[in-house]
């Protein structure tokens, strides 16, 4: 599970998740309309947690029967310089999504049989 506020982080320890790693820096607000928000939607029958910040992946999680939690935080829609582009993983067998800004967690999805859906957004490698 990605988490991107302090009560995100404790409802996935309450959950038994464990921490892995911190995969990035987001923006904790929208900074004047500039930036797209990360949000987060819920499957309650598939117990998946899904992060997205594009149009296609909130068509997506709607369209799979998630429903949305709230905004996690913001991140950028184009490349600039410093950023990290943030990938969106799935994996059929598992139907499970993995998101990732780092080349351990791109690695990690994909021995793991997770493929490439899309880049939603870019964002500041955790230092």
């Amino acid at each position: 599970m990605t988490t991107g506020t302090p009560d995100q982080e404790a409802s996935a320890r309450s959950a038994n998740y464990r921490p892995l790693r911190i995969e990035a820096w987001l923006w904790p607000n929208d900074a004047g309309n500039t930036l797209s928000g990360l949000y987060l939607f819920w499957d309650p029958v598939r117990q998946d947690n899904f992060s997205t910040a594009t149009r296609q992946g909130i068509e997506s999680a709607v369209s799979a029967g998630y429903e949305y939690i709230g905004v996690q935080g913001y991140v950028r829609g184009r490349w600039e310089p410093h950023t990290v582009p943030l990938r969106q993983y799935w994996s059929a067998e598992r139907e499970d999504n993995f998101l990732t800004a780092t080349t351990e967690g791109s690695r990690d999805a994909r021995a793991a049989g997770y493929t490439f859906v899309r880049v939603e957004g870019y964002v500041y490698p955790y230092p």
